[in-house]
């Protein structure tokens, strides 16, 4: 086995992370959901309500996200985002995908804009408007989609950015982008 104890990502062998994130992925929802359930229980990021009104919402997010994790602290971890408005931001995601173009400080929040006059709030919806948005200010889509991705998730690398504002929803993805966090 190659692993260092005192380093966060190399904690244990890589083949046994391997085997455990294809576990995570393939193992059926119902399974893992009590697993993740506890998991975010013990990191004080688990709600009531994703055991009733918000278990739809709790088992699609869950299923979205784990196709990336290793772990079920990955969850708490990398997933925090998704659970709690208490993230931060990775270095090297603010500076790839924020503080590269300097317009990205004026754009996000009139992105946020845009998306809060969208009628009906989803993953195609979101798209539309930021792709017309993107077409509007002459930028291309992904800056916006790369740049939104860390205003909400605080990561450069995640599930579809359209899935996300989904799963979000409007008044959490605007506020986020509106935020200006990461400048602060």
């Amino acid at each position: 086995f190659n692993f260092n104890e005192h380093d966060p990502r190399r904690w244990t062998d890589d083949k046994a992370l391997w085997m455990n994130a294809e576990y995570i992925r393939t193992m059926p929802l119902d399974e893992l959901l009590p697993m993740v359930k506890d998991e975010l229980r013990a990191n004080k990021l688990w709600r009531e309500e994703y055991e009733d009104e918000d278990r739809e919402w709790f088992a699609k997010t869950v299923d979205l996200i784990r196709q990336r994790y290793f772990t079920l602290k990955d969850f708490s971890g990398q997933g925090r985002a998704y659970f709690s408005d208490d993230f931060d931001f990775e270095e090297s995601a603010v500076k790839k995908n924020l503080l590269k173009d300097p317009s990205l400080r004026q754009l996000l929040p009139e992105l946020g804009n845009r998306l809060s006059s969208v009628d009906i709030f989803n993953a195609e919806t979101a798209e539309a408007a930021l792709r017309a948005f993107a077409d509007d200010v002459g930028v291309k889509a992904g800056l916006l989609i790369n740049g939104s991705r860390t205003m909400l998730t605080g990561q450069a690398v995640g599930p579809s950015m359209f899935e996300i504002f989904e799963l979000l929803g409007r008044d959490c993805s605007v506020e986020r982008l509106k935020s200006g966090v990461p400048w602060n």
